[in-house]
């Protein structure tokens, strides 16, 4: 995955993650009850040779740590029941993907030291990535007017200006594109995603059980857009591309 894809999806994730904050509350009240598991193994994270930060740095510590024959055994297990309480976690959920458990094991991390913030998130990390420099702008070169400038005329300078400048706004555009999620409603997407998928919704209840559940803004209005089930499931279908849980 190039840096640009790993940015889309994780910014997709974050939208998502967001909406569990507001739609499904209670995955993050489930999550909270693993900070127990999470304290147990917390003292063996950072030891010499791994730092154990995300979900898969957990992943990565645990595969070499069983490729060490004689190896504690004890803080073993206590690294796998963590793996395993977020797999169960995740899966309950129907949110078993590296994204939202990284997300997951960094909130514990926090909540594990400030217990009165357990099950409010208090972190969004995204990726490392190497985010390229806007392309320079190379304005074309000319001689300023001499004794009536016989060879050149403003309206030709300007014309290669505006050339230039033409041609350096598309490159500025394609790497932004390159860089941005391709929906524009990808807040209202996320909520309806939440709703069907961490909560089991029906396409066609939506609306109806999140006014029934109060969940509405300050304003009063419904955080669940009404739309048809089929606009509805074409929007999750397209949120389930830019999250990586389909191929394109």
């Amino acid at each position: 995955m190039d840096h640009s894809e790993a940015w889309r999806r994780w910014n997709a994730w974050r939208y998502v993650l967001h909406a569990v904050e507001q739609i499904a509350p209670e995955a993050l009240e489930d999550l909270a009850r693993l900070v127990p598991i999470y304290l147990e193994a917390a003292p063996h994270m950072d030891r010499p040779g791994w730092y154990i930060y995300d979900w898969e740095s957990l992943e990565e510590a645990i595969e070499t740590l069983e490729g060490i024959p004689g190896y504690e055994e004890d803080f073993l297990a206590k690294l796998r029941d963590l793996r395993e309480a977020l797999l169960a976690w995740g899966r309950k959920w129907n949110l078993p993907h590296p994204e939202p458990l990284g997300w997951a094991t960094e909130n514990l991390r926090l909540w594990a030291k400030v217990p009165d913030f357990a099950g409010k998130p208090m972190v969004y990390t995204g990726p490392m990535v190497d985010i390229p420099p806007l392309p320079p702008f190379r304005p074309p070169e000319f001689s300023p007017p001499v004794y009536g400038a016989e060879k050149s005329s403003w309206p030709e300078i300007e014309k290669g200006l505006r050339q230039a400048f033409e041609s350096w706004l598309g490159e500025c555009r394609a790497l932004y594109e390159e860089w941005a999620l391709p929906h524009r409603e990808l807040q209202k997407h996320a909520r309806w995603w939440v709703a069907h998928r961490v909560k089991g919704w029906s396409l066609r209840t939506l609306t109806k059980r999140a006014r029934l559940e109060g969940l509405v803004d300050r304003e009063g209005r419904v955080l669940l857009e009404e739309a048809a089930p089929s606009a509805i499931a074409k929007a999750i279908a397209n949120l389930d591309r830019t999250l990586g849980l389909v191929p394109d």
